[in-house]
């Protein structure tokens, strides 16, 4: 078994924290995992990618080839993902000429803000997860910056039915680990509250 896995944002919104976050849930899992990280002066944009890739077995290529799930926490990081393309939402645009997401598998899963990015995607391509992230951690866990790992509580609930789950309990471990200790108890409710719209967006 072989899962990739992309988070990908612009400046700020902390994507490569939330893939070293991921990958450190996958160790405690006990998969084997690489971690790759671009910035955007590498990508010639503002965004920023962290690609994880999680295996029972040991990985032979670090780097992702086709994405079974990605994180996409802006519109610029979507249409960075759709080759600088989008269709925009054209009502007269049928699902023939719907978006298509560069290097991601069909079927995967795609875990996105629902207020911050528009999106056209074909929904029998692929598993499409719409959460209110950016919002919740604004209004609910009370720091925007933590957007970044209610987004991960959102890709665990996701990820409890393909063959890469990673336990609620990793997660933990791996935001206890991975963040500066006092903001530990922050980003711990943060995965909390992204697990609990997840309940809604997840169906």
């Amino acid at each position: 078994m072989r899962y990739e896995i992309r988070v990908i944002g612009s400046a700020g919104q902390g994507s490569l924290l939330a893939a070293y976050v991921l990958a450190q849930a996958g160790v405690e899992d006990g998969y084997h995992v690489t971690q790759t990280a671009t910035y955007g002066a590498a990508m010639r944009s503002g965004t920023s990618m962290g690609d994880v890739v999680i295996s029972n077995e040991p990985i032979d290529f670090p780097k992702v080839i086709d994405l079974d799930a990605i994180i996409i926490q802006s519109q610029e990081a979507y249409d960075e993902m759709v080759g600088g393309k989008p269709v925009r939402l054209d009502p007269e645009c049928g699902d023939k000429n719907a978006d298509i997401l560069v290097k991601v598998k069909d079927g995967a899963i795609v875990v996105f803000d629902a207020d911050l990015v528009k999106c056209d995607l074909e929904a029998n391509r692929y598993k499409l997860i719409p959460a209110p992230i950016a919002r919740t951690a604004t209004e609910v866990v009370g720091k925007r910056q933590t957007m970044n790992i209610v987004a991960l509580g959102v890709l665990c609930e996701a990820l409890k039915d393909s063959v890469a789950p990673i336990s609620e309990e990793a997660f933990v471990k791996a935001i206890e680990k991975a963040v500066p200790s006092r903001f530990v108890e922050l980003n711990k409710k943060a995965f909390a509250e992204g697990l609990k719209i997840a309940k809604e967006a997840v169906k």
